[in-house]
């Protein structure tokens, strides 16, 4: 459930546009770290979706729990980074694209 509000989260700031860009302080998870991390919950979700569905929300929170410990982040670390990621909706699609091309670089060297 985690991971589809955030990516539901996504979607809805890609629609809506930010006129208005006030000095804001740098995310507690840095953007690179922040890609990875989505990069790999996205890597994921497909096994959490193979469990039965009352038990799919609480697979995703452990996941992200386990993936933001090994980083030495925590829920509330990758929430607010989310939040600011979402403030801009032109950083939030070039970090998708980011996403992507990570994703792609680990199919590629997993099928090597």
């Amino acid at each position: 459930m985690i991971n589809r509000l955030v990516l539901s989260a996504f979607t809805l700031l890609l629609l809506s546009f930010s006129c208005h860009k006030e000095e804001e302080a740098p995310p507690p998870i840095p953007p690179d770290q922040l890609m990875e991390i989505i990069a790999e919950a996205l890597i994921l979700e497909p096994a959490g979706r193979e469990m039965p569905y009352i038990t799919q929300d609480s697979i995703y929170k452990r996941y992200y729990t386990l993936i933001l410990r090994e980083r030495g982040h925590t829920m509330e670390d990758f929430i607010s980074s989310m939040q600011w990621l979402q403030k801009d909706p032109k950083r939030l699609e070039e970090t998708y694209n980011k996403v992507l091309e990570h994703i792609e670089v680990i199919e590629t060297e997993a099928n090597n």
